[in-house]
Order: structure tokens, then C-alpha cells, then sequence
């Protein structure tokens, strides 16, 4: 049930025609539009607060001949306090006393004021004075005094007055004084207005009335030293009566006790989520319906102390603003209904925020949060409470004091907690501090990401975790991560079959799948499948995981944005927590090395565990020395000499590469290696057209192992085949002539050749290069090979680089690096190719290769 059926707003509280601040220049309005040119509606609109009835009761002892009351009336206070309305309420007591009797007799008060006393009233920022006396007399008798070099005399102030009763009434008073010109004429008004005073209190002639900000300027400084009445508007509960008074008409008819049901049912939900005295908060609701006491003590106790607001309506405006938005349907008004994004509300509020900036952020983050449950209520109640802030104790609002802002019967505090972590986690300038929420314009960057970052699909940062996983983890550009068979499969054959194919399974895959992966791959074996040590994990589907790579893709794109090098490098700073913990994650989760043997129904899974290896070179490494060493490719080999034999080696390296279960090549030369191995032991023999080869290791260069034919071991020690023995054909046959050795080959004639491979951007395509370059000199070996790695990164995260580069540096930084690496002797295409894989491998680098090849005369002359 909304507030509005026990209190009924006034018209000029809808319409946003509330006169929330007092000007005494008002009081002469000639067409009398306004609320201090009507006594009728002043008086109707002013409650009879105790300070009020205190200067009434005074004015009637005074005036009433009912014992001795002082003629000076101080009134003390900050701005919005009340000074300016009790002031023009003794000016219209004086001025209109029909109207004034009405208000007395309907507040039960008694206030005898004779007829015949001149009001003077004067408001000092509107009408300097150099000189108050001369004010007074023109006001007063219709001229100035003689002119004197000092302030009038006592005598001279009686003989001018003639008798007449007048009251002072001075608004502004400090400021009068503040702006004469020098010392000597501020002191003669000084003085004269202390003859004043000093007079009302010996006679009720003359009568004065001034506001002042405190005693310690002058004139208060010199006034409190004369018997006064002094009003300090202290009465809390009078002020919050006063704002309830002018904004509701039946105020003075309203019976709290009727608004016990709401208040009742607020109070129920509070108290179950935050702890507080349920008697005294009842006690206060009760005074300050339909607004909330926290409502009321921002605006009654912490904007006066803020300075109030300036240059519109005063804080009476703003609470009659908050009707205007809310009586339609609440129940009970509270900070949290002071709706940023209202326009009325952003300029009320942008008195106590200079510049508004401030106001313009809290409203960004709203726009950004506001699908939330409560999102509206918690960004405006926590920007009223920044703005009020008095210290550091009170900047901002705790969770509590959120609370009773933004819930209501019917709430649910799960969405409230999930809105309030939502500010916390995604708002760039909402902030939390020693138990209090608050905004600032210091840009809380986490946020900023980790909302840029809502805004990143998860394909993106799926993308991102392969290259991470790929580029800087395992650290093999062209590794491919699994994303599905077909695919998986249709990018595994786009690339180079010559060499080990790697795929990263960010998670175990199934048998059908793995099964899918290699079901009609050529060359096969030479496909190394890798999958995570833990069995349950996803890596594509973590959320840790998906939310560090959406906040690094987000902090990447706000890099992007600002000028600024400091939110640049904070941005930096974030990106660099979140890659470490994308590293480190995956790090963790370990790989296994899906191993295919072969078995009596077809090739068998044995998963092998890499330990702690996760990169390409250490994977590659165990892989060569635990798993598939050159023995066991040896043993292999030998256990299948009969399959073997009379067939090219090039052919059996063929069989071995895409046989599924036979030893993996780690190497380009692993089958090579393991031949000449076999040979020298003398368990097979080398066939080759330069000579045939057994019980030694044979003399034949890569390629040409490859063209060999493996066949039966030789007998004896030479390195080429025995003459075949005669052979005696049975009786009656014809002899057949022994056979002839083969005719002696003589090698042809070589010479060196330099070629050059200018700046390829990664090491693939600098191996592509290489091998497009040999396939011009079939025959060709390489004797030297000269690597060039070349890095300018003239801005960049440091960080990315190895630490063998950059040390323990790290964070926004520029690097010059040039490293040459030579490798000399007898290297086939394979061996090159192989020597280029294992360069090292630098984000962005540029590499280069300088290659001296030993070739025949005749391709050299080709070339």
C-alpha cells in the first residue's frame, strides 16, 4: 500500500513548485507569485517548531509588558537550516497580523504584538549598506541623518526615531559587514549596531533580528556579548517535522501510529539480514514516515554539513522531488529511490559534486549493471551516501545501510547479494573499502576488465587459450588443438607430412574419437596425440580458464583506448596476472601421450605419462630417450628383417611413418640411425649403387641411406658384395660364365655452393623456405648452416619473451635482439629441416639461414 493513502503530498510538492529556500527579497514581489509575498500560504506552510515557539513566546513577554526579555534575537546556523523562514515569519507577524492570528490561535499560541511597529528589513547580499544608521532612519523617518565623520549617537538614534517602535530584521548580516570598504567604517557599523541591541534591551523601542553563520566573525563575535535570545536550530526532530509539513497538507493530522504496518513489515525484512535495535528504529521510522530515517539524516544533517545545496531548491526540494518520483506506488521513501539516472535528481545532486563527473560515472555503471535486480537502488543510495560523505568514516555505504535502502517486503536478499557482487566485480568505478561501498574517480581497472570481458563470446576465448596453449606453453606455432574430428583431421593434413604433426586435446578424448582422428590420416604415425594427465578436466570448458581469457582479451582491448601510460600499464599489469594464471592452470593439468601399439585385433590405446614436460622440445625429448628410443626402433627393425628385405629404405621409412603401432620417427633420421646401427652389428645388410655395406657403419649420407635396399647380412668384412661363385650346371647343360662384379661407379665431381633464405617471420615458414631450397639440389648436403634470429619489440609486455632473453624484467618494455647460430658437418635435407625446428622459437622474431652446400658440378651449374 503506497505511502499516499495516509499522507497526501501537497500540489506544489507534484508539480515541483516547492520553495525549498527562503529569500527575504521575496517578500515584495509585486504580482505576489511568490511563497514569501503570501502570508496566507507562509503561514500555512510553516510548522511550529520549538524554536519557533520559543522567539514567539519571547516576542509576546516582550511586547506584552510580561517581564524583561532581550531586544537582540541571534539566530545560528549553516545554510538550510531554518534562519532566513524564522526570520521573514517575525517580519509577517509584525507586517500581517490578520493572518498571523489565524496561525497562532490554529497552533494553540499567544504572540500580543501592538499595532504601529516598523519592520525594517534588509538582506545584506542583495543590498550592501555603507552605512546601517543611514538605512535605518531613511527606512524608518523617510531621510538620513546630518552627516557626521562617526555613527550616529544614542541620543541622536532617539531624537531621530521620535518614539516609534521598530524592528530590525537583518538577513545576510556577516556578508553586510564582510564588504565595507575599510576598517574604520567597519567598525562604526560594528558599534552601531551594538548600540542597537544594547538599547532593545533596555527599552522594547527597537527590536533586532540577524542571522549569523557563527560567533566568531564579526558581528557575532561582538552581538554574543550582549544579552540575546540565540537560536541554534538544534531540535533534530523539528527539522524533520518541518520537511514533512511542507510537503504533506494533512501532516499535522496524520497519526504515526496508522503507518505501523508498514513500517512493521520493513523492519522484518531488515532485521533478518542485518543486525539492529528494532525498538529504536520502529521509534524513528515512525517520526520520519514516509521517509526513511536514513533518507532524512542525509539530507537534514550530512548536506547542511557539506555546504547544502547551493544553487537549486535546497534539500526540502529534493525530498519533495523524491515524492514526486515515488508516490505513486512505494511504501516508504529511502535513499535508494534517489534515481540517478532522473535528470532532476543528476543536477540536484551535481551541487555536491563540482563538475558532476563523479555523478556522469555512477550513472556509466548503472547503464552497464542495470538488467540487475536492484542495480538502481544500490548505485543511487551508494552515490547519495559518497556525495554526503563528511569523513573518512562516513564516505560511501556499508552493506547494511544498502540494504535498507534497496529491500522491501517481498525482496529476495540472493538477488540483492548477486547486484551487490555484480557492482563490486564489474562497475570500473565502484569501490570497496573498510566495510563501506562507494564511487570514485579513480578507476577501479579490475572491474573495468573483468566487465569489458562479459562482452567476449567464448569462441574468442577458446581461440585465445589454444594460442596461449600452442604458441606460448607448448610453443609449436603449427600444433593444432583438438576441435572436433573432422576438423581436427582436415587441419592436420594441410600440413607438412614429413615431419612430426602435433594435437592437443584440451580434454580425454573418447575411443570413437580418437578412432575419428585417425581413421584415414596419412601418414599417421608420425601424429602425436597429446591429452591432459586429469582425467575430468576440460581445458575449452573450465570456467576459471574461459574467464582469464576473456579478461585478457578484454584488457587487450582496452589497452587500445587510453592516452593515459598509467592505465595502459595497469591494463598491462592485468593482462599479465591473467596469462600467468592461464599458464599455470593448464601447467597444471599435465599431458599423457596417447601410445597406439599393435595388438591381435588391431592397434591398442596405452596412455603414457609425460610428467612434468609441456613443451614441444621437452615432450619431444622424453619422447626420443623414454619412449621410442633408437633401440628400440633397432629391435623393431630386426624382428621384421624378412618383411623388410629387397625393399628401398625410403620405402621402409614410408611404412614406419604411417603405420599406426610401429615405433614413432622422433627424428628424421631415427630409421636411418637405427639401419646403420643393425648393419654395423651385422644383422642386415646396405645395398646402394656406391657400394654395398656390412658389419660397418655404411658411408652413405641420409639421402642416399634412402635410396638404398636393405637385404641378408654379407659374409665377410667388405664393404661391397663378393663375386658370385662359379656355378656347374648338371650333365648335359651348357656352362653358365660366373657373373661379372658390377662395373666400378666413379662419384662425380662436387664443388660448394651459398645460398641465402632472407627474414621469414617464424620458424615455419623459415623451415618451408629451407626445404623448397634443397629440393632444387636433390643431392645436395649441407656442411655449414648459419641461423639468424633477429627481435625489435619497440613496445610490449616484456613478460612474453623467455627469461633467457630478458632476465627477471618484466612489464612494458622495448628489446633488441640478434642471435646467429652455426651448425657445420654433413647434414642431410632431413637433418637441416630438423636443425631449424629446433632454433629457438621467439614471438614475432624474424628468421633468416645461410646455407654452404656441397653439390654436384652439374646442379651447381644448373642453379
Amino acid at each position: 500500500m503506497a505511502y499516499t493513502s495516509l499522507l497526501k503530498p501537497r500540489p506544489q510538492a507534484l508539480s515541483g513548485e516547492i520553495e525549498g529556500i527562503i529569500d527575504l527579497a521575496n517578500r515584495d514581489d509585486p504580482r505576489r507569485r511568490k511563497l514569501e509575498a503570501r502570508p496566507d500560504l507562509f503561514f500555512d506552510l510553516t510548522y511550529p517548531t520549538a524554536d519557533v515557539r520559543r522567539v514567539v513566546d519571547l516576542l509576546d513577554q516582550r511586547f506584552g509588558q510580561r517581564g524583561n526579555t532581550p531586544g537582540l534575537f541571534l539566530f545560528e546556523g549553516l545554510k538550510g537550516c531554518g534562519k532566513s523562514h524564522l526570520l521573514l515569519l517575525v517580519y509577517h507577524l509584525f507586517k500581517h497580523p490578520k493572518e498571523a492570528r489565524r496561525w497562532l490561535d490554529r497552533h494553540g499560541l499567544a504572540c500580543r504584538i501592538p499595532e504601529g511597529i516598523i519592520p525594517v528589513v534588509n538582506k545584506f547580499t542583495d543590498l550592501p549598506l555603507l552605512s546601517v544608521w543611514d538605512f535605518v532612519f531613511e527606512q524608518v523617518v523617510g531621510r538620513r541623518p546630518a552627516k557626521s565623520v562617526l555613527q550616529p549617537s544614542l541620543a541622536e538614534a532617539e531624537a531621530a526615531l521620535a518614539g516609534r517602535q521598530v524592528v530590525l530584521i537583518f538577513d545576510e548580516l556577516e556578508q553586510g559587514v564582510r564588504v565595507l570598504p575599510d576598517q574604520a567604517v567597519k567598525a562604526q557599523n560594528i558599534a552601531f549596531l551594538q548600540m542597537l541591541s544594547e538599547w532593545g534591551h533596555r527599552s522594547s523601542q527597537v527590536t533586532l533580528f540577524t542571522s549569523i553563520y557563527s560567533d566568531q566573525e564579526e558581528p557575532g563575535a561582538t552581538l554574543k556579548r550582549v544579552q540575546a535570545c540565540r537560536v541554534q536550530f538544534a531540535q533534530a526532530p523539528d527539522r524533520a517535522r518541518v520537511v514533512l509539513h511542507r510537503i504533506f497538507e494533512n501532516y499535522l493530522d496524520f497519526r504515526p501510529e496508522s503507518a505501523a504496518p508498514t513500517v512493521e513489515s520493513h523492519l522484518n525484512v531488515w532485521r533478518r539480514h542485518v543486525p539492529l535495535d528494532a525498538d529504536e528504529h520502529r521509534r524513528l521510522m515512525l517520526d520520519s514516515f514516509p521517509f526513511s530515517p536514513d533518507l532524512l539524516d542525509i539530507m537534514l544533517r550530512r548536506v547542511p554539513a557539506r555546504g547544502g545545496f547551493q544553487n537549486v531548491r535546497g534539500a526540502l526540494g529534493f525530498l519533495a522531488h523524491l515524492v514526486r518520483l515515488t508516490h505513486a506506488e512505494a511504501e516508504l521513501i529511502t535513499p535508494g529511490h534517489a534515481n540517478i539516472p532522473d535528470r532532476e535528481v543528476a543536477i540536484r545532486l551535481g551541487d555536491l559534486d563540482p563538475g558532476s563527473d563523479l555523478i556522469t560515472r555512477a550513472q556509466g555503471c548503472l547503464t552497464d549493471l542495470k538488467t540487475y535486480p536492484y542495480a538502481t537502488e544500490i548505485a543511487s543510495a551508494t552515490l547519495l551516501y559518497t556525495l554526503t560523505g563528511l569523513d573518512s568514516r562516513t564516505h560511501g555505504a556499508t552493506r547494511e545501510e544498502l540494504i535498507r535502502s534497496a529491500m522491501r517486503p517481498g525482496s529476495d536478499i540472493n538477488d540483492f547479494e548477486q547486484s551487490l557482487r555484480a557492482f563490486g566485480k564489474y562497475a570500473a568505478y565502484f569501490h570497496h573499502s573498510e566495510g563501506r561501498h562507494f564511487f570514485d574517480r579513480e578507476e577501479n581497472s579490475d572491474s573495468k576488465v573483468e566487465f569489458e570481458s562479459l562482452k567476449v563470446p567464448d569462441d574468442q576465448a577458446r581461440v585465445t587459450l589454444r594460442a596461449l596453449w600452442r604458441d606460448e606453453l607448448f610453443r609449436e606455432p603449427v600444433a593444432v588443438v583438438w576441435h572436433g574430428a573432422e576438423e581436427t583431421r582436415t587441419d592436420l593434413e594441410e600440413l607438412e607430412k614429413d615431419r612430426l604433426r602435433w594435437v592437443l586435446a584440451p580434454r580425454r578424448l573418447s575411443p570413437e574419437d580418437r578412432q575419428a582422428l585417425y581413421h584415414g590420416l596419412s601418414v599417421r604415425n608420425q601424429v602425436i596425440l597429446l591429452e591432459p594427465k586429469d582425467p575430468a578436466i576440460n581445458l575449452e570448458a573450465n570456467p576459471d580458464l574461459l574467464k582469464w581469457a576473456k579478461r585478457l582479451v578484454a584488457g587487450q582491448r582496452l589497452m587500445e583506448m587510453p592516452k593515459d601510460p598509467a592505465r595502459r600499464a595497469e591494463y598491462d599489469r592485468i593482462g599479465k596476472e591473467d596469462r600467468g594464471h592461464i599458464l599455470t592452470q593448464i601447467r597444471r593439468a599435465g599431458l599423457i601421450y596417447v601410445k597406439f601399439e599393435v595388438g591381435p585385433g588391431g592397434p591398442e590405446v596405452e596412455e603414457e605419462s609425460l610428467g612434468a614436460n609441456v613443451s614441444k622440445e621437452d615432450v619431444l625429448n622424453f619422447l626420443a630417450q623414454k619412449v621410442y628410443p633408437a633401440q628400440l626402433v633397432a629391435e623393431h627393425l630386426a624382428a621384421r628383417l624378412e618383411q623388410v628385405k629387397d625393399r628401398p629404405v625410403r620405402e621402409v621409412d614410408r611404412e614406419y611413418r604411417s603405420t599406426l603401432g610401429f615405433p614413432v620417427l622422433t627424428h628424421a633420421n631415427s630409421l636411418t640411425r637405427s639401419i646403420e646401427s643393425l648393419c654395423k652389428e651385422r644383422k642386415l645388410g646396405v645395398y646402394h649403387h656406391r657400394g654395398n655395406f656390412c658389419g660397418t657403419v655404411p658411408g652413405l649420407s641420409d639421402r642416399e641411406m634412402l635410396e638404398a635396399t636393405l637385404g641378408d647380412p654379407l659374409e665377410g668384412p667388405e664393404p661391397s658384395a663378393p663375386p658370385s661363385p662359379p656355378v656347374h650346371p648338371p650333365p648335359g647343360q651348357p656352362t653358365i660364365p660366373p657373373a661379372q662384379p658390377p662395373p666400378v661407379v666413379t662419384p662425380p665431381a662436387t664443388e660448394q655452393v651459398l645460398r641465402r633464405i632472407g627474414s621469414q617471420p617464424g620458424i615455419g615458414p623459415l623451415r618451408q623456405s629451407v626445404a623448397a631450397l634443397l629440393q632444387e639440389y636433390p643431392s645436395a648436403a649441407a656442411v655449414r648452416v648459419r641461423f639468424t634470429v633477429f627481435l625489435e619489440q619497440s613496445a610490449g609486455d616484456l613478460s612474453a619473451l623467455p627469461s633467457a632473453y630478458r632476465g627477471s624484467l618484466s612489464g612494458p618494455g622495448s628489446i633488441t635482439l640478434e642471435i646467429a647460430i652455426t651448425k657445420e658437418g654433413e647434414l642431410g635435407k632431413a637433418e637441416v629441416e630438423q636443425a631449424v625446428e629446433q632454433l629457438p622459437n621467439i614471438p614475432r622474431a624474424e628468421y633468416g639461414a645461410e646455407l654452404t652446400l656441397q653439390v654436384q658440378k652439374t646442379e651447381a651449374g644448373g642453379a
